[in-house]
């Protein structure tokens, strides 16, 4: 069982990994704006001491070395996060939001292999005890898979931090008023049709004890199932794809969306071909830009986004019925 206070003991350990020196918290401004032909609202956190980091940790890539392997007691929240022994909590030792947790699988496994009904179910309820009863403090989990999607680092885990309070996700949206359901032939995932890019939604059920393993896996299979047919029927145009897709998942709802990049190249009249990276949050609306360029054009332009989450992804298939899934 996942502890009932574990949001107390997050806040707890973050605070102390903040006055050690143990985390960082990076600096960043934010700022929402919304795409007046979509309608999709972004929040835009600009952070350039990112852009710095990188340049570094690229150099360190070369060791390889596994930073879930031997996670240091000061970033630990939870060694055995649910009694199972299969999971850890750990924090985000450089987040640019307060109490970024990460659940890592104990043992190692690839963060591109499926997520299994065990990670979804243990993400789920953690997401269940990390939000409060009135639903002001909300919590979105994440997961990177493949080399297209966002991810930097190959060991198996999902991120989760909470939503901020005037920010509306994407699939909130989409969700409002719909009951769950499962996908059959006459009713695909929803999706917004006023969004270039393809993404899979389905709502949950609202009582969480109607939500168990079974239920979260028929939801996740058959969204990746929808997912995963793009690199099939892109393999002729598009043979160097390797299968990559990002989850999102809140207790209200669960989301899928295939990605071909992890960094999307925006064109600009007056500088060079600008560089934004994605990965799964983009594809709620929230947006990290690290270099004032960029951060300027998109905040100038948010139009601009949503070309550059369809640049990373796949065109939106909303109202079409697919004949078959190949996987």
């Amino acid at each position: 069982m996942i502890p009932k206070n574990v949001d107390e003991l997050v806040h707890a350990k973050y605070e102390e990994a903040l006055a050690n020196g143990s985390l960082k918290l990076t600096e960043s401004t934010s700022k929402k704006v919304k795409d007046t032909k979509s309608g999709m609202q972004y929040l835009i956190h600009y952070a350039p001491a990112l852009a710095a980091k990188d340049s570094s940790s690229t150099k360190d890539q070369s060791n390889n070395e596994d930073p879930f392997a031997h996670p240091v007691p000061e970033l630990t929240v939870l060694d055995d996060l649910n009694g199972t022994g299969s999971y850890q909590l750990l924090l985000n030792k450089f987040p640019v939001v307060p109490e970024h947790v990460l659940l890592v699988t104990k043992q190692f496994e690839s963060q591109s292999d499926a997520l299994s009904p065990e990670d979804l179910v243990a993400t789920y309820q953690l997401l269940c005890k990390m939000d409060d009863e009135d639903e002001n403090k909300r919590h979105m989990a994440f997961y990177n898979s493949g080399p297209a999607s966002g991810s930097s680092q190959d060991h198996k885990h999902l991120q989760l931090f909470q939503l901020p309070s005037n920010f509306i996700p994407l699939q909130d949206k989409i969700c409002s008023g719909k009951e769950h359901f499962l996908p059959g032939f006459n009713a695909e995932p929803l999706q917004d049709a006023k969004v270039s890019f393809a993404h899979f939604v389905l709502p949950l059920p609202e009582s969480s004890d109607e939500v168990d393993e079974d239920l979260l896996a028929m939801c996740y299979i058959s969204l990746l199932q929808r997912a995963l047919t793009f690199f099939q029927d892109w393999t002729n145009e598009r043979p160097d794809l390797k299968k990559s897709y990002n989850v999102l998942l809140t207790k209200n709802w669960i989301c899928v969306v295939p990605r071909s990049k992890s960094v999307a190249e925006i064109e600009d009249e007056d500088t060079e071909t600008m560089h934004l990276g994605i990965n799964a949050t983009g594809y709620a609306g929230m947006i990290l830009a690290k270099d004032e360029a960029i951060y300027n054009k998109i905040v100038g332009e948010p139009r601009v986004i949503d070309q550059a989450l369809l640049n990373c992804g796949f065109p939106n298939t909303s109202g079409q019925k697919p004949t078959e899934y190949h996987y």
